[in-house]
């Protein structure tokens, strides 16, 4: 193994337990490389002395400060947006080009599924117009259902906020 994976594998010792393999493979190069042997004893020391570290107290008052900070930058964003930060479902206007498009495609359905359904009969095999039909049906529902999501998320991200 190189020094580089050997470091790497020591560093990993104070994350989890190395497998028997692994412990072997450090012990056979350390044996044999003084750098490593160094590194490994280094690494060890800056554990030792990191543990017997005090945790480090905060000040009391970065709470507050935080809590403001946040505030004022939530009011910025707002005052630059001139509306609220998360606007209800309601309030998400789509656009026209996208309606026109959903109307056209609903429209579209309709035309071509109508006269298919006529045809249809439960104990036949489908013939290939009534399937394109129901793909087209299926298409338009899951981009119905999803437009306005994807508009809603476009827009939380041209604003800098994350919707879930």
């Amino acid at each position: 193994m190189r020094c580089k994976d050997i470091e790497r594998l020591i560093i990993d010792s104070s994350e989890r337990e190395l497998s028997r393999q692994e412990r072997l493979a450090i012990e056979e190069h350390t044996a044999q490389c003084s750098a490593c042997t160094r590194f490994q004893d280094d690494w060890e020391r800056i554990r030792r002395s990191l543990k017997k570290m005090p945790t480090p107290v905060l000040p009391s008052d970065l709470d507050e400060q935080t809590r403001l900070m946040c505030r004022t930058e939530k009011e910025s964003l707002r005052a630059a947006n001139k509306r609220p930060l998360l606007q209800t479902r309601s309030s998400v206007a789509v656009p026209k080009l996208i309606l026109a498009a959903l109307i056209f495609l609903t429209v579209l359905t309709v035309i071509i599924v109508v006269p298919q359904l006529k045809e249809l009969k439960m104990d036949e095999t489908m013939p290939f117009l009534t399937v394109m039909a129901l793909t087209i049906i299926l298409q338009n529902a899951v981009m119905l259902f999803f437009t306005p999501i994807l508009i809603r998320r476009y827009r939380s991200k041209n604003q800098g906020f994350r919707l879930i």
